[in-house]
């Protein structure tokens, strides 16, 4: 699905004046303050270098927190693990998963991209999806890790102290359960979407950049929202309903935190720059 696709590049109206031209936004009610970034989780060399803003608000910042400890998840261990449970137990195959008709479609799919399904025949539909995104994502000059990545590097080479929102195990759970209950309709909207995801590549990593968030909101975020609101509520609404507690403890603590999440976090109603409204804290533009 486009609004999942994304995600794997990044997971009900914001007040006006919210859409300007950055992606960084500050947070702040009386002396707690704390910049809010929204990223790109993988991008192409020439999407470097980042915003300005992105490093004025990292400088200004005394602790960086992520979605999870990157690191953590490009260990040996987690690899393994993950790749472990891509595959379905014994007896089980994507044949006899998928209905017949999703199933000739992702074959017809694949031998026109000079694949053979024989090759994914053991692997879960979430799984599938995601070795075909990372193939059209390749192909599309996606080469680089992303903002979260950038930032993460910096940190530990300058010894800035970094936390997280949710542990590795978390997100491997998280990913695990994608397309869950609705495993048809994520295989063939995905077919559907690949041959697409060049442009879709282009104008959201252009809108990000010029801090334009209404086409975002609304074929990201509002879609995923109508057309699956199961995923909408795994991976958007119940992570920013658990993340919320967190960040506003931390802005409590006095200290000047720089966030980094995808930018469909902070989208929409459930979105985290409108909980931070609705807990009482100023959300403005980062123009510092």
């Amino acid at each position: 699905m486009r609004r999942l696709i994304f995600l794997f590049l990044l997971p009900l109206f914001v007040v006006a004046q919210l859409f300007g031209d950055s992606s960084v936004w500050k947070i702040s009610k009386g002396r707690e303050t704390m910049y809010i970034g929204g990223t790109i989780h993988i991008l192409r060399s020439s999407d470097f270098p980042l915003p300005d803003e992105f490093d004025r608000a990292y400088a200004l910042s005394d602790t960086v927190v992520f979605e999870t400890d990157l690191e953590g998840t490009q260990n040996e261990t987690f690899a393994a693990t993950l790749a472990q449970k891509m595959f379905f137990p014994a007896g089980k195959t994507l044949s006899n998963t998928l209905k017949s008709q999703t199933y000739a479609a992702l074959k017809k799919y694949l031998a026109s991209q000079g694949d053979d399904i024989k090759k994914y025949e053991r692997l879960r539909p979430w799984a599938v999806m995601l070795v075909m995104t990372q193939t059209v994502l390749g192909r599309s000059g996606i080469d680089q890790s992303g903002v979260d990545a950038h930032y993460s590097r910096r940190a530990s080479t300058e010894n800035k102290p970094q936390r997280y929102l949710e542990t590795p195990t978390e997100q491997m759970a998280l990913i695990t359960r994608i397309g869950e209950g609705e495993e048809d309709a994520m295989i063939l909207q995905s077919i559907r979407e690949m041959r697409m995801m060049p442009e879709m590549i282009d104008w959201l990593v252009r809108d990000w950049r010029e801090g334009k968030t209404k086409r975002m909101e609304s074929e990201l975020v509002q879609a995923m929202k109508h057309e699956s609101p199961q995923m909408y509520r795994l991976i958007l609404k119940e992570r920013n309903d658990a993340w919320m507690p967190k960040l506003i403890g931390m802005m409590r603590e006095g200290k000047k935190g720089f966030v980094l999440v995808g930018t469909m976090h902070l989208l929409g109603q459930d979105g985290m720059l409108k909980q931070f409204e609705k807990a009482g804290y100023t959300v403005s533009v980062f123009k510092e």
